[in-house]
């Protein structure tokens, strides 16, 4: 191979890719760009005053956060695969009356409100023998408190339709009357079953657990102010039946509802993102406020004043239904992230009607708040409970090195070693 890649040809075959991309894929999103680049440069993008190093807080808060992490192939025993998940919950408590400032709370005590942190789940399915759909089903509706499927899927539609539904008697002559079978069961939530493969099936497992232990936290007695997500709050739509194609969706939307009763602000942060043009949108920011700026840009939707942005137009979840993203950056070292909140939240409270001065000062407020708890110079400009998190719950290849030893053991002592264990083409040497 390495005698055809390293060849005139090749060099030749991808200086045609780049120059297909740039004559078409770049061309027009200069384009587009250059219709949005007075609207973020002037009314999108600004910067913040951000808190004194010695700041004493009023009323001190604490921070939650959550973080997941796994495979999807722990063990492949002929066509089964067995997926082992690990989510971890870190609460922190901002501290500034002390010299602890963002201090974990006693494992003990977190543990006795939330359970064994991190907490480890295994499923195991195989997805040619017609069995993908209700084995996920069975281990979605194990993971999950919330076990009342139409307790489960009402905020979504409370959200959806603003309020209009809000029990299942308000579906009477609605488009998704004729849906309330599918309502009630959370097999029947799976709509996606032709495209049940591994990272699908083990993505909507990871999402159930991470949203599973933010429920745990916002029912409990810890209170927090803030509970970060790791991720975007995308969902992804039935284009029929307009609404989520699969469980995890409603169950973003439950704990929104959830946050919004218990006056929890949920955010969702991704450091790796498909905002475009972010790495321009920056160099505005720079450019207007110096290097060394703290800067948000709000991305708006189609129900914003002036509508969406014209880069992200063509882009199914950019901005995600119901939700409101932004780009920003706490740290001239680290590339643009993205958050993303609650769109009734953040209308209720951050966005005021009519008056943008307000609702900027608002946003302001929160990203002042999000900076703060972004300090620790081993993650700077992240926030530190999400990091602390994502250290918590990570698997590394030593990790998963040993809990395939100890699969391989318990099969043994279960007098199993015959059947096939093998790693995927772990013969014939390849």
């Amino acid at each position: 191979m390495l005698d055809k890649i390293l060849t005139e040809k090749f060099r030749r075959t991808l200086k045609m890719v780049f120059t297909d991309i740039r004559n078409q894929q770049d061309r027009r999103d200069e384009q587009e760009f250059a219709k949005d680049e007075a609207r973020i440069k002037e009314r999108l993008i600004d910067t913040f005053t951000t808190y004194r190093p010695d700041v004493i807080l009023e009323n001190d808060f604490r921070i939650a956060a959550i973080d997941g992490s796994g495979t999807d192939s722990l063990m492949t025993l002929d066509d089964i695969r067995i997926h082992l998940l690990s989510t971890s919950s870190v609460v922190v408590d901002t501290n500034t009356h002390s010299e602890n400032l963002f201090s974990p709370i006693e494992r003990e005590a977190l543990e006795n409100e939330l359970g064994e942190q991190p907490q480890i789940d295994i499923h195991w399915h195989s997805g040619v023998r017609g069995d993908a759909r209700k084995k996920l089903a069975e281990t979605l509706a194990s993971i999950y408190p919330l076990k009342d499927v139409a307790s489960l899927t009402l905020p979504f539609f409370q959200d959806y339709t603003r309020g209009e539904i809000s029990s299942f008697s308000d579906f009477a002559e609605t488009e998704f009357e004729k849906h309330i079978p599918r309502l009630r069961e959370v097999e029947s939530l799976i709509s996606r079953e032709q495209l049940l493969t591994n990272p699908t099936v083990h993505e909507e497992i990871r999402k159930t657990s991470e949203y599973a232990a933010a429920r745990r936290i916002l029912m409990s007695d810890i209170q927090p102010k803030y509970l970060l997500l790791d991720g975007a709050m995308s969902v992804f739509m039935h284009f029929v039946r307009h609404y989520p194609s699969m469980p995890s969706g409603f169950m973003l939307r439950d704990v929104c509802a959830l946050a919004r009763q218990k006056n929890v602000v949920l955010c969702a942060v991704s450091k790796n993102h498909t905002i475009p043009f972010a790495h321009r949108i920056a160099g505005m920011a720079r450019d207007a406020f110096g290097e060394t700026a703290k800067w948000f840009c709000h991305l708006p939707s189609k129900e914003d004043p002036e509508g969406g942005l014209h880069i992200y137009e063509d882009r199914t979840y950019i901005p995600p239904m119901l939700a409101v993203p932004y780009l920003y950056s706490f740290s001239r070292d680290n590339r643009p992230s993205r958050i993303d909140f609650d769109r009734i939240w953040w209308l209720e409270n951050i966005f005021v009607s009519g008056d943008p001065g307000t609702t900027r000062a608002n946003e302001k407020k929160l990203f002042a708040e999000l900076e703060f708890m972004s300090r620790d110079a081993r993650w700077y400009g992240y926030p530190v409970p999400l990091a602390l998190a994502h250290e918590s719950c990570k698997l590394s290849y030593e990790d998963l090195r040993l809990a395939k030893e100890v699969c391989m053991d318990v099969r043994s002592e279960m007098g199993l070693e015959r059947r096939s264990a093998e790693p995927l083409r772990a013969d014939y040497d390849l």
